[in-house]
């Protein structure tokens, strides 16, 4: 099995970003400009031009600062994935060549996926998590013991796997292939934490039962051929 960081994927949407931000904030600041321009150089007065400037100087100063989150967000896309690196890792010692998992996967239109497999079997969503402490899910929803008693969680590892995978269902299907079957997967790497569940909606797993795990459900059958398989990894890698 391949464990592989697709960096150019990342790369290109970093450098979008920050493209589409700085042409943001340069159009927000003419736009600013403008509005101050027309101030001093009153070209007609009236109560529709008066909300026109100041409507121009608010819109600018919005872009202005959008351009710059986008700047920034693009200088500060995540290189890679140590959480997802390690499970790759472990999982190289039980799959052969025939698989490929990707991690730190950022696809346009898809967002941010921690790492995917592709095989035979179809695609694995990961979602991998490092908390710890004791966590109990129940089909879609997840508890966690805090303060002496069970509460409501602040995070749901589920749903944002379910997010991910329906987005994921979504891009293949555009690509050609939305007969590649995507599944997905909850796992959590820190070993100071309990896990219990209620007929999850998605597999839950530790990195020591990952692959008994994926074998009750994803591993246990070949859905799709060789070159799908070579296709669904490219499509993934190119965005």
């Amino acid at each position: 099995m391949q464990n592989i960081n697709p960096a150019r994927t990342v790369s290109r949407r970093g450098r979008f970003y920050v493209t589409l931000g700085a042409l943001s904030f340069f159009a927000g600041l003419m736009m600013v400009a403008l509005a101050v321009l027309f101030q001093f150089m009153p070209l007609w007065e009236s109560a529709w031009f008066d909300i026109l400037k100041i409507g121009s100087g608010i819109v600018g100063a919005v872009l202005a600062v959008v351009g710059l989150v986008g700047v920034w967000r693009g200088m500060t896309l995540q290189k890679d994935n140590p959480l997802a690196y390690a499970v790759g890792e472990t999982l190289k010692k039980s799959l052969d060549g025939r698989y490929t998992y990707l991690r730190n996967v950022s696809i346009r239109g898809v967002g941010y996926i921690d790492a995917v497999l592709v095989g035979p079997p179809g695609v694995l969503v990961f979602r991998i998590v490092d908390y710890a402490g004791t966590w109990r899910n129940e089909r879609a929803n997840w508890l966690v013991f805090r303060r002496k008693k069970m509460r409501q969680a602040r995070t749901n590892p589920t749903r944002e796997c379910a997010h991910d995978v329906y987005n994921l269902r979504k891009f293949l299907k555009k690509k050609g292939l939305e007969r590649v079957p995507v599944y997905g997967i909850v796992v959590f790497t820190n070993p100071n934490v309990k896990l219990s569940a209620d007929d999850p909606v998605i597999p839950i797993c530790e990195i020591r039962t990952l692959y008994p795990i994926m074998r009750r459900d994803y591993l246990r059958e070949e859905r799709i051929a060789p070159p799908t398989v070579r296709q669904t990894v490219n499509a993934i890698i190119d965005g």
